[in-house]
């Protein structure tokens, strides 16, 4: 058995996926989706503390009953 690993622009991701999808079913065995975007991780690390406390707040209880 093979790996293939395919950098794909965001855009096009759907192109990629339907290809796939309409494959025989015994070509592909397994695949996944994995999204590398460092930036965006690093980012939400840092933010998630603050975003709780603005999200999170006695204000927003009355909001928070319609989630």
């Amino acid at each position: 058995m093979q790996t293939i690993k395919l950098e794909i622009e965001d855009a096009k991701i759907d192109i990629v996926l339907n290809i796939i999808k309409n494959l025989k079913e015994d070509v592909i065995n397994k695949y996944e989706i994995v999204n590398n975007n460092i930036e965006m991780r690093d980012f939400s690390k840092i933010s998630k503390n603050s975003f709780e406390a603005v999200w999170d707040n006695e204000e927003d209880s009355e909001y928070d009953k319609f989630l």
